[in-house]
């Protein structure tokens, strides 16, 4: 089986957060690049939060491109963390409550190419993209070989999941619960694992799969995952969501302005 073919079965679910008239610009830069990829797909989902009132501008520019898509806004911005989740939770809770069995997320600032539809893999519940950075090598005494087989902390920027299978992603009411408690930390840093063990957007991801006993499969193959391992070591890059790094069709292009490394 290929890639190809679970798209032609999955929802889309496309999320972002809009803040200003740019990025409603960028935005169509990345809808326009992975057009022809979201058309694959069975359906596509947007959701969104916004820091500015552009619901109606977002709205505009999605039904341009792909006039059947399905527009989930959010009515609040829980602010980079629990906004993302919240989110999330969107995406995976429409496609429950429509019977949607799979889900490919999909950030709003992730290009794809051909290649991804391509891709060989096997019947699975949850293929994934692995994130390790610099800092979580240490400690795995910077061994590869047990950094390739013992660390699962999947990427929340793109995933498929077969949902069907899964109670939740992210408890809403531990959301809500650890959201109430940073409204009370003087100058809060935004970085909500400094202040809250365990609380980040991947260990939600890896908990749910593993709370659900859910068959994984790693889309970077072995040699090329050892490659970019090597890599983060090198460059001691810390961001595990590998930003400009082309890896199997997929690529996070959080700098447009910046060159895009191909991961061979």
């Amino acid at each position: 089986m290929i890639v190809k073919e679970m798209f032609n079965k999955s929802i889309c679910g496309q999320m972002g957060y809009i803040g200003s008239q740019d990025d409603i610009n960028l935005l169509e830069g990345y809808i326009l690049y992975n057009l022809k990829i979201l058309k694959e797909f069975k359906q596509v989902i947007v959701s969104t939060n916004f820091g500015s009132p552009l619901q109606k501008e977002n709205s505009e520019l999605w039904k341009r491109h792909l006039p059947n898509c399905i527009l989930l806004d959010s009515k609040v911005n829980r602010g980079h963390n629990h906004g993302y989740v919240d989110l999330e939770n969107m995406l995976f809770d429409w496609c429950k409550d429509n019977n949607e069995k799979w889900l490919c997320k999909v950030s709003n600032d992730i290009v794809l190419t051909q290649d991804i539809l391509n891709v060989e893999v096997p019947e699975a519940d949850f293929y994934y993209i692995n994130a390790l950075g610099f800092g979580g090598m240490k400690q795995y005494n910077y061994d590869f070989d047990i950094m390739v087989n013992e660390d699962f902390n999947p990427q929340g920027n793109f995933y498929i999941m077969n949902i069907d299978k899964c109670d939740y992603i992210s408890d809403k009411k531990y959301l809500d619960e650890t959201y109430d408690y940073i409204q009370t930390i003087p100058n809060y840093n935004g970085k909500i694992w400094e202040y809250i063990k365990g609380w980040t957007c991947e260990r939600f991801l890896g908990n749910c799969v593993k709370r659900n006993n859910l068959i994984t499969h790693h889309l970077i193959p072995e040699v090329r995952y050892r490659k970019l391992l090597k890599i983060v070591l090198d460059n001691q890059i810390h961001d595990c969501s590998y930003k400009n790094i082309m890896i199997e069709g997929v690529c996070h292009f959080q700098f447009p302005d910046k060159k895009i490394l191909i991961l061979n």
